[in-house]
């Protein structure tokens, strides 16, 4: 890894400086690599309590998560014995670590099998020595394709383990409640079902998904916010919301749903005839860009896009693209898949090209 102080400088600024008056929020940043030659794909991205970055590699086929020192550029690797349906978009995906990680070691990850089939599963994990140790399957054989897999994985401030799936090629399948696709799941941290769930005795917490690829908990708020894949239009950003349906196939987007029991439109949907492919999202809590401070990030995969979003209450009052990858000053940056606060107070972006990357403020 190169030394911090010589880090390539990718880019500057913001889409913003090319309008006559900054909008309101106006950080001047540059775009440093990290990390590059990860291999693969970094899917998830989350820094342990000492500072190290794991993260999960979707193109293997054997269960691993991987830890990046940030310092010296090091890299150690956790293997474990499971193995993983690496197919198109499935493969080792969503990661979380548990709020104990730093006594426990312990990780929660959602990746694919094949079980008769392709299949996705979430499972408990230790990280042990250099290997990956003492799984407990919490949901199995939830239906799996080569695409719409969702398998992002947050942990709840209520204490509960929350997870998206997606449709698996099967749409039908999002609007029936027994199937676990096409759904966001709600689960103890041992894998029992919670009482207060709406399906008594079901992991479902909503229906109607497409493609969640996005979850994040607002500050302050314990709003469950979400983006969600169209099919080649009308990617969603959503406020999640229990016993809700967000109408997919029936409907998409804010469009209304007539027929369909407690539908829940999108807060806000990107284009009407087009698709940014929305990736992973957070609530910015860092203390370097302070003006930033609980804005909502998420990054797109087809547009390779950064969007910042500050919030009034559940729906959008300003929206600005930090950077877009296929029209704007940042060429090269290609598909961004996750984004999450560092420790130090700067935004890191893991890319589909095997990079990590970050934003530092330009002065």
């Amino acid at each position: 890894m190169r030394p911090l102080s010589i880090f390539a400088l990718l880019t500057l600024g913001l889409i913003g400086c090319q309008q006559t008056d900054p909008p309101p929020g106006f950080i001047s940043f540059r775009v440093e690599e990290v990390k590059s030659g990860l291999g693969g794909v970094p899917w998830s991205i989350h820094f342990a309590p000492d500072g190290r970055l794991l993260y999960t590699n979707r193109d293997l086929s054997q269960i691993r998560v991987s830890a990046l020192n940030i310092s010296t550029g090091a890299i150690t690797h956790y293997n474990g014995t499971s193995a993983v349906r690496d197919d198109g978009e499935g493969g080792i995906l969503g990661m979380e670590l548990d709020p104990s990680f730093a006594s426990n070691n312990q990780v929660y990850i959602c990746y694919s099998i094949s079980n008769g089939g392709s299949r996705n599963r979430l499972s408990r994990f230790k990280i042990s020595g250099n290997s990956l140790t003492n799984e407990l399957i919490l949901l199995d054989n939830m239906r799996g394709a080569s695409t719409h897999n969702g398998c992002r994985v947050v942990w709840g401030p209520d204490g509960k383990l929350y997870f998206s799936m997606g449709d698996a090629q099967d749409q039908p399948a999002a609007q029936d409640p027994s199937a676990l696709a096409g759904k966001i799941f709600r689960i103890n941290p041992d894998g029992t079902i919670p009482t207060d769930n709406p399906f008594p005795g079901s992991p479902v917490w909503t229906l109607g998904h497409r493609n969640a690829q996005g979850l994040a908990f607002q500050p302050g708020t314990g709003i469950l916010w979400s983006t969600e894949h169209g099919p080649d239009k009308k990617d969603e950003l959503n406020v999640i919301k229990k016993g809700k349906n967000y109408g997919w196939p029936n409907c998409m987007g804010t469009d209304p749903c007539p027929g369909i029991t407690n539908y829940e439109p999108a807060i806000k949907h990107y284009t009407a005839s087009d698709t940014i492919a929305p990736s992973d999202m957070m609530f910015y809590t860092g203390n370097v860009f302070t003006a930033w401070r609980n804005n909502l990030f998420f990054v797109t995969l087809r547009t390779g896009r950064l969007y910042r979003l500050v919030l009034n209450g559940e729906s959008v009052a300003q929206e600005e693209i930090l950077i877009d990858t296929n029209s704007g000053p940042h060429p090269g940056l290609g598909r961004l898949r996750d984004i999450v606060t560092g420790p130090d107070g700067l935004i890191y972006l893991s890319t589909d090209s095997g990079r990590i990357l970050r934003l530092v403020p330009q002065k």
